[in-house]
C-alpha cells in the first residue's frame, strides 16, 4: 500500500526545469553509449516508418505500452516497495526485473520482437537505461522524466531506427 501512496506521490509531482535539464544531461551520454550497442547489435540502424497515420497512432499506444506501463511498475510501485527494504538493493532489484522483463516478453509473446529482446547488446542497452532511469526518478522524485524519456526512445527506435513496428 506504502508503494502505491509514493508511486502516485511521484505521478503528481511535476519537476522544476532544473530536475529536466538534469535529467536530460544524464540521459544524453546514455542514449550515446545505447545508441552505439544498438548499431553495433545490428538493431538499431535507420529505416524511418513511411505512414504518417500508422506512426502518430503507434506513438499513442507507445506511450501508454511500454512508457507509462513499464515506469509505472519498475520506477514506481516496485522502486517504491524494494525500497522499504534497502534503497541501493531496491535501486539494483528494479533495474535487475526491468532488464529480466524483457527476454520474458520475448519468450511468452514472440515475434517481431524476440530475437532482439534476446540478445546481449539489447539487454545491455537496457540495464543502461535502467540505471539512468532508476537515478532520474529518485533525484527528480518524479515519474514524468522517466515515462516521457522512455517514451521518446522507443519511438525514436520504432519509427525512425528500424524497431519492430507493428
Amino acid at each position: 500500500m506504502r508503494a502505491a501512496k509514493q508511486t502516485w506521490r511521484a505521478l503528481q509531482i511535476w519537476p522544476p526545469a532544473g530536475r529536466w535539464k538534469s535529467a536530460v544531461g544524464i540521459t544524453l551520454p546514455a542514449v550515446a553509449i545505447i545508441a552505439l550497442s544498438g548499431y553495433l547489435g545490428g538493431w538499431l540502424y535507420f529505416n524511418p516508418v513511411g505512414d504518417i497515420e500508422s506512426a502518430l497512432v503507434a506513438a499513442i499506444i507507445l506511450f501508454f505500452v511500454p512508457a507509462l506501463a513499464e515506469e509505472l511498475v519498475f520506477r514506481g510501485l516496485l522502486l517504491s516497495w524494494f525500497a522499504t527494504i534497502s534503497q541501493r538493493l531496491g535501486n539494483w532489484l528494479s533495474i535487475g526485473l526491468f532488464v529480466l522483463w524483457h527476454p520474458l516478453q520475448a519468450l511468452a509473446f514472440g515475434p517481431p520482437w524476440a530475437a532482439i529482446f534476446l540478445q546481449p547488446s539489447f539487454l545491455f542497452a537496457t540495464f543502461i537505461l535502467g540505471i539512468v532511469l532508476t537515478h532520474i526518478r529518485i533525484v527528480s522524485q518524479s515519474l514524468w522524466p522517466v515515462i516521457l524519456i522512455h517514451w521518446l526512445l522507443v519511438v525514436v527506435w520504432k519509427l525512425l531506427l528500424g524497431g519492430p513496428f507493428y
